[in-house]
Formats: structure tokens, sequence, C-alpha cells
């Protein structure tokens, strides 16, 4: 593989801080971020399927990069004392369900829950199919077969009765035990943490430890993805699901200005076999983290010039000594804050765009003004499932920046329960011969939990719920509100359909009813003259007269009745005919006193 420019040997130009570590890997893996040559590799790895993690320590002058070092490389980096020059440290990690020994370094270190750790390090499941719904009513039945045995409420009354004296029946025991044993199972099953964040989309964590503050989140990308799914029960699901690709997330903000982030493989069971979609998918739901990988480099990047694309954390315009003073703290907060903001996804799912869901609603919209169907219905109602679930996920991001901004406060109850004081008052508690129980007290600021965010980090995660607001769930609910419109539209154009079907209808009853009313009179007519009467015979010439007459008076009274009826044409009775003589006598009247005005003049 041919680079444009060079790359340096591993070892070249690394600061003692990783010689120290006295670790090949890390010696061997690290480069500097900022070389050109080295970027250009390190930037291609990126978008590799293969890649399983990367760390990367920077400062405002220099920035070191190294990929796929195992969890023995971690603990010496995690162990060691970083240089001040490198004040921020960020941490990714893809497919963590292969990686779970490095879960468990970084978990030992900043003291993760159990819980946390576990979810972190849980397995991928496949998706349910219709095996799985099989086996799962299957086991309903059984269970509901263990729990209606013959003469199972006799047994559960005599046991109310005398619950103390008696066992249980062993086979019944036995059936308890196995109903048991399956009832857990499928608690196990159902409640996998990444079943979990398939079936509830908006489902969203925020955890806050010592060391350290968690939040997880199910990311959407606007991938379309051809559906190929056999199974109804699948197929109806995905139907009111939003078009994209679902990643779930973890990001972590550590006391020691480290950052971790986390993310769910999308196609965890290809075994690295991704076809030409499967790859555009997984550079699509990287978009952002390349993004924030490329602007954390001072080397010539793609769209280096583009002004959406850039980042505040290394690349700054001031240089007073207030905003030189302040990039150390600020850089870990505001990583922590782009790798969350991921508005070029929102933009293009949501927004007036090619595959948004406002241009489906238009496309919509003139099918129906061509011929509307009932089939519209039914789009409109998937539709607007799949707006109500885009909306709880975007609530749960709101709800994740409000508990992230929130102050965590100590409470007089917690700082006694936890023998933590504040202020003057710990330390004349500490001093010599007072009073007090022993052991250790702790300051207030350290007791709190969480990590606090700096105030660049905190205004524009105010920002970006304000963004969320006015430009995700506005949005979203212009569309839902498009979407009921479009259904009251359609009903009415298909009432408006059948209106226009009914009056075809009746105006065609109403000219076979006047071509009946017309020739009947001479239809009987026909028949008298055919009628062999005793000593009279017809002639042809009065057949004829008869006939015209008879024509002319049925043609001049259906003439009279279709115009009193107000029936020409086809047209319905709107109007009764007293209505019409007074609107008749009225118009004449005025015709004619307006006639005598003129007349006078």
């Amino acid at each position: 593989m041919a680079y444009p420019f060079r790359p340096t040997s591993p070892a070249e130009g690394l600061p003692a801080y990783y010689k120290d570590t006295c670790d090949e890997n890390i010696q061997h893996c690290f480069r500097n971020f900022d070389l050109e040559g080295n970027f250009d590799l390190l930037d291609r790895q990126t978008r590799n399927p293969t890649s399983s993690n990367f760390c990367l320590d920077f400062g405002e002058e220099d920035a070191f990069c190294a990929f796929d070092l195992d969890a023995q490389s971690y603990t010496k980096l995690l162990n060691s004392s970083r240089p001040n020059n490198l004040h921020t440290r960020w941490i990714n990690i893809w497919m963590p369900y292969n990686q779970k020994d490095l879960i468990r370094t970084l978990a030992s270190h900043f003291e993760f829950t159990p819980r946390l750790l576990g979810m972190m390090q849980s397995d991928h499941v496949p998706a349910r199919s219709h095996e799985s719904l099989r086996r799962k009513k299957s086991s309903s039945t059984l269970r509901s077969r263990l729990s209606h045995k013959p003469g199972k409420s006799e047994s559960i009354k005599a046991r109310a009765k005398q619950a103390n004296e008696e066992s249980l029946d062993s086979e019944e025991s036995i059936g308890m035990t196995e109903l048991m044993n399956l009832t857990q199972l499928e608690m196990v099953q159902d409640l996998s943490h990444y079943q979990l964040v398939d079936d509830v989309w908006h489902w969203s964590t925020v955890d806050q430890g010592r060391r350290f503050v968690c939040i997880g989140y199910n990311s959407i990308h606007n991938v379309r993805t051809k559906q190929s799914d056999d199974h109804p029960e699948t197929a109806d699901r995905s139907q009111d699901m939003p078009h994209g690709k679902r990643v779930w997330n973890w990001l972590l903000l550590c006391e020691d200005k480290t950052v971790i982030s986390i993310s769910e493989d999308p196609f965890p069971f290809a075994n690295g076999d991704l076809n030409a979609q499967d790859l555009k998918t997984l550079f699509v739901t990287r978009r952002n983290l390349v993004n924030v990988f490329r602007q954390l480099t001072k080397a010539p990047t793609p769209l280096r010039d583009a002004a959406v694309t850039q980042l505040p954390i290394r690349h700054r315009l001031g240089s007073s000594d207030e905003e030189t003073a302040h990039r150390p703290t600020d850089a870990p907060g505001l990583l922590f804050y782009y790798l969350f903001e991921d508005w070029g996804a929102t933009f293009h799912l949501i927004s007036r765009h090619e595959h948004g869901y406002a241009a489906e609603l238009d496309r919509l919209r003139q099918e129906m003004l061509v011929k509307a169907n009932l089939t519209h219905v039914d789009q409109l109602h998937h539709i607007g499932c799949q707006l109500a679930v885009l909306k709880r996920v975007y609530n749960s991001y709101q709800l994740i920046i409000g508990r992230i901004l929130k102050k965590q406060e100590a409470t007089l109850a917690s700082l006694k329960n936890s023998r933590i004081m504040f202020g003057a008052e710990s330390l004349a508690y500490s001093l010599p011969g007072a009073g007090g129980s022993p052991g250790p007290l702790i300051q207030e600021a350290d007791s709190l939990l969480g990590v606090s965010l700096s105030s660049a980090a905190r205004v524009r995660f105010e920002r970006l719920q304000d963004r969320i607001m006015l430009y995700a769930l506005s949005e979203i609910q212009e569309c839902i509100d498009q979407k009921d419109s479009l259904v009251m539209m359609n009903f009415n154009l298909i009432a408006i359909k059948e209106s226009n079907s009914v009056e075809r209808l009746t105006w065609v009853t109403l000219l076979l009813a006047k071509i009946t009313i017309l020739f009947t009179p001479v239809t009987l007519m026909t028949g008298y003259f055919s009628i062999q009467f005793k000593n009279t015979e017809f002639e042809v010439r009065g057949y004829w007269w008869v006939f015209a007459i008879v024509f002319g008076l049925s043609l001049g009274l259906l003439f009279l009745f279709s115009f009193m009826s107000g029936t020409f044409e086809g047209k319905i009775i709107t109007r009764s005919w007293s209505r019409i003589a007074y609107d008749f006598s009225r118009r004449w009247w005025m015709h004619r006193k307006k006639g005598g005005n003129a007349k006078l003049l």
C-alpha cells in the first residue's frame, strides 16, 4: 500500500512517557499524530472494519495515537502518570463483545458499577425470528400445562388449610422447578442489553460514579437498507421502526481527562465478511467519529476548510493568556460533547432531503391527488409509528442532556450519613482531641458523584438542547401533523371519488328513466294498433300520425317535468318547486320594476 508521505518508524519521535512503560506493543503502535504520513495511515484505520480500538493522547502541541492495543498495554498506560503536555486521552472501542478484557480493565481503573460493566460487555443476540417466537409460544404452553393440572385447585385449597403440616407432592415440585428455570431463562433472554436497545429505540441511561459520568444511547443514521424478511411478525415491526441504522453508543468522561467511547458493531454476525452495502453503512455510522478524529490533528486533512466540520478542540484562533489557560480543562468536555453531537444524522433523517420523511409525505400527497386509495392510509400509519419512535428518541436525548447539566448537590443527610463534612467544620472535626466517631472525613467536593463539565462544554450542551427542540422535535411534530392531515385528506378524496361515482350513476339512471318514460306511451299506442278489433282496420298513415302526436306530447311533458324538477343533464334537485317558483317570480318582479324606473328616467 502506497502513501503520499512515508510514515515514520514506530519508535521515532516518541516521548519518554511511552518508552518508560517498557511495553513493546505500546512502543511499536504509537505514532506522532501530527505528521501527515502517520495521520494518513491512522485515518485509514478508522474506516477499517477490522480495527478494534485506538488510543489518542493529545495536548496543545503534541498528539500521539495507536491502534489495536491489548488490555495489558492499556493497563500500563492507565497506571502511568501522563505528562502535562498530553492532557487529554481518547479511548475508542469497536466490537466490545470481543474485547471484554479491555472493558474490565477500564471498569476496574475507573470504578464502574457491576451492572454497567455487565451491560458494556454484553454479547449480541440474534434478532427475534419466527423460530424464536415459536419456542416462546411453546414455552408459554408448557407453563399453562404445568399450572393447570387436574385437581390443582382442590390441592391448593387443601394446602391452604394444612400449610405447615404437609409438603408438596414430588411430581408437582419437579414441575414447579422446571417452570421456574424456564421462566428465568426467558427473562435472561428477553432482558439482554442489545435485545432491549433493539426493541426500545429510545432507551437511554446516565450513570455517574466518583470518577466518571457515563451516558448510553441509540444513534440513528440515515441509511436505507433493503428489507428481506420472510416472517410477517418481524416484517410488521420493521415497518413501524424509523428508516436507518440503529447503533448503541457508550460515552464516558473520566476524572483524569480521559474520554471513552464504545460503539456497537452494526454487523455482529458478519465475521468481517461485509459487502459493498454493509461497508457503506459502516462508513455512515462512523462518519461523526472520523470527523472528530480528523479534527484532532494538525496535519492537512480532507475537507479541512469546510466550515461545518470545524471543531474547536485543538484548533483555536485566540492566543491570549485567558484563552490558552482554559484549553487543557476545556478539551475533554469538548471532545465528549462533539462525540455525542452527530448533527448530520439528525439533519438528513428529518429534513426535506430526498430520503427524509417530509419528502416521503410530499410524495404520498401527490399520489393521493392522482388516485387516492386505502393503501395510502396504511403507509401513513407506518410513517406515523416511525415518527413517534423518532420523537421518543430525541426526547431521550433531551433527558440525557438535562441529567448531564444538572448540578449534583450534597444534602445534610448525605453529609452526615456518609461522614462528609464541609468547610471549616471538617477542619475542626479532624483536630486532635475533637469529639466524634473514628473514621476518615471526606471533603464535600470529593463526595459528589459524576465529573463536572467545563463551561465550554456546558454552553454547547445547552445549545444542542435548543437545537433538538427547534430542528428535530418541531420538524417531527410538523411531519406528524402533516400525516394526520393527509389521512383526513385521503378519506375526503375517497368520499369525493365515491360521490362522483354516485353522481355519474344517478345521471345514467335518470337518462334511462327518461328514455323509458319517453317511449312508454308510444309502446302502449303500438300495442293498441296491433289489436284486431271487429270491423276495424288501421292504416299505416294513421299509425304514423298518432305516433307523431303521442311522441311529441311525451317529449313535451318530459321536457316540462325535467324543467320543473331541475334534472336537466342529470342534475339532482337542489331546491323545491315552491322555492323555484318564488325565486322566478321575485326576479320577474325586480326586472319589471327596474324597467319601469328606466321609463320614468
